[in-house]
């Protein structure tokens, strides 16, 4: 829903508090009894473990949806090659300045924790981490993975564009797709519930099998089929939503219950079987059904809730990006600290997310004071004196990260 001004503030909405989900569930990753963590505690905690797992099913899915919207958005009002050019600098640059500051603090945490934990000595963790500061591999991109993921389906979808006019022109592909929508009428939720679970099947044995194998290719191959490949039909459902807003609504939740219920109750069954041994086929189809019926539930959600602007969700927005990159390591630190106490874990986990989201808020709050540090962590150009030539030609920061 649009206002007179063409702001869609569901989607800002929704964009926030998906981002601001990456807190909860990272630190509830800190107790997870199932599922390896980078840092984790030496208890876990069964209500955390479905809380993880719960989170999990729908926060990937849902971000990609609304960030497909955006991009689609925002790439029909400028030409492919000159939106492409603001995607690398807007995303690009956040990457590798995530990876030159916060990665390395991260792998040193890890090694501290590793040896807190007893995995490790304790008397050799200053020369582990010395080395593993100075060797970067792919295990430094961490919560960082979404930057170029985003970068690859921009790029695939800036190549699109460009031959989308002649091809959308020569075959009708709008008028097409709208007569499919009224064609399959309430068999398209079940037809999408279908197609998403078959891929995830795909993935996760395309992953398997390609783990199976020895050398540096199948290694690569595998780290890019999951997560990377993972999500593109997910943002590629979201730039259909924008190009053919028929699809939107047919299938984003309106009214009713059983969308919810069937929603929730396949996101509480993928969080119970997450982890299981001998279940995982189970479990990549409850999840898979859950990804796309709690994204269209959080869509219809966000439709009802955020009709008009507010400021209060217009300064989440605006520091959701900073909240993200640095509520990771702050996660790691508030972890690997928590190791040299025995309290419950319920009350460790609603203080690492506190007091992670106050310093990744604070953080963002100090790094807006500066030009060049806004540039290195949100992509976003400075601010010049009217009349004169901006430095960088990125969108405006207020379009947010993920436009």
């Amino acid at each position: 829903m649009a206002t007179a001004t063409g702001r869609e503030h569901h989607w800002d909405g929704l964009r926030a508090f998906l981002m601001l989900l990456g807190i909860p569930y990272h630190a509830a990753m800190v107790y997870d009894m199932r599922t390896a963590w980078d840092v984790q505690s030496t208890v876990g905690s069964e209500a955390l473990t479905l809380l993880s797992g719960f989170l999990v099913t729908f926060r990937m899915p849902a971000f990609f949806i609304v960030a497909g919207y955006f991009a689609a958005l925002t790439l029909s009002r400028r030409p492919p090659q000159t939106w492409l050019r603001g995607r690398v600098i807007r995303l690009g640059i956040p990457f590798l300045t995530g990876l030159a500051l916060l990665s390395p603090l991260q792998i040193a945490l890890v090694d501290v924790a590793d040896a807190l934990r007893g995995i490790t000595s304790m008397d050799g963790v200053a020369a582990r981490t010395a080395f593993d500061v100075t060797h970067p591999g792919m295990h430094w991109i961490m919560h960082l993975w979404f930057l170029p993921a985003l970068l690859a389906y921009s790029a695939l979808l800036a190549a699109l564009w460009t031959m989308m006019p002649r091809t959308a022109s020569s075959l009708g592909l709008r008028p097409w797709l709208e007569a499919w929508v009224h064609r399959l009428g309430s068999g398209l939720l079940p037809l999408v519930v279908f197609l998403s679970v078959i891929w995830a099947l795909f993935i996760d044995l395309s992953h398997l099998f390609l783990s199976t194998l020895d050398g540096p290719l199948p290694y690569l191959l595998a780290h890019g089929v999951d997560p990377y490949l993972r999500y593109l039909p997910f943002f590629l459902l979201g730039v259909l939503f924008r190009i053919v807003p028929s699809v939107a609504g047919a299938l984003v939740w309106r009214a009713g219950w059983a969308l919810p219920a069937a929603a929730l109750l396949s996101a509480v069954i993928a969080a119970a079987l997450r982890g299981h041994q001998g279940l995982e086929p189970v479990h990549a189809a409850a999840d898979a059904t859950a990804a796309v019926l709690m994204s269209f539930l959080l869509i219809g959600l966000a439709l009802r809730l955020c009709r008009s602007g507010d400021a209060r969700v217009d300064a989440v927005v605006d520091a959701s990006f900073s909240i993200y990159l640095f509520h990771h390591p702050a996660i790691y630190g508030l972890a690997t600290a928590f190791l040299l106490v025995a309290w419950p874990p319920i009350i460790e986990f609603l203080l690492i997310a506190a007091a992670s989201l106050l310093l990744s808020f604070g953080l963002h709050r100090l790094i807006r004071k500066s030009s060049l540090a806004l540039f290195l962590f949100n992509g976003a150009r400075p601010k010049v004196a009217s009349g004169e030539k901006p430095i960088f030609t990125t969108e405006d920061r207020s379009q947010g990260t993920l436009r």
